[in-house]
């Protein structure tokens, strides 16, 4: 688990400073290259693994396939670093790290339900369909999930440059009367798989699990 964690935070690192999606990267999708994959949602992930596959493993251990492959959904992809900051936490010495067959039910539980509130089921979130308003969605976790533009340049400037997607949580308590939102810049939005739509997340900023 540990090698196999180090390499895919290498090989993300490379693919992040080395390359982009091209015209997916977010800012704006130009009209006549609408990211249309010819892939289901699944495919896609298995056929980025720099990216995506240590998502796929924990996918697949959790029996989300279905679910993510549903007709009309939209699926939130954290990435690979994203999820080695997750097990970074749980677990401080990587050296004691499980392979991921080795997980407790209860680890196996909680990252079942941390997947369920990456997929917005039958609902597909289309970046032309936002705002700097705020639009709403329950997760396939029963979470309440916003979305909304933000507009700002590489100075941090508000109202200014590019529009980027952003996705949050409510991260609240069950039962909590007040909603806590955390935030995570979708990086390429609207690739339209098979099945329904892709939006990838930041793994500079991201935790998986909004952690």
């Amino acid at each position: 688990m540990k090698r196999s964690i180090i390499a895919i935070l290498l090989a993300t690192v490379f693919f992040t400073s080395g390359c982009s999606d091209a015209y997916f990267t977010d800012g704006g999708v130009p009209t006549d290259q609408t990211g249309v994959l010819n892939l289901s949602t699944m495919k896609y992930l298995e056929s980025q693994p720099a990216k995506f596959d240590t998502l796929v493993a924990l996918i697949k251990l959790s029996g989300l396939e279905a679910e993510i492959n549903k007709s009309g959904n939209t699926f939130l992809a954290p990435q690979n670093y994203s999820i080695h900051n997750y097990f970074k936490l749980l677990y401080p010495d990587e050296s004691k790290w499980p392979a991921l067959a080795q997980l407790s039910a209860a680890e196996k539980t909680a990252i079942t339900q941390i997947l369920r509130n990456y997929i917005i089921p039958d609902k597909q979130i289309e970046r032309s369909g936002l705002s700097p308003a705020y639009s709403f969605a329950t997760t396939n976790g029963g979470k309440k999930a916003r979305f909304n533009l933000i507009r700002e340049d590489y100075l941090g400037n508000v109202n200014m440059g590019a529009a980027y997607v952003v996705f949050a949580l409510d991260i609240s308590p069950a039962g909590s009367t007040v909603e806590r939102y955390q935030p995570v810049t979708v990086i390429t939005s609207g690739l339209h798989s098979t099945n329904g739509i892709i939006h990838v997340l930041d793994s500079n900023t991201h935790i998986f699990g909004f952690k």
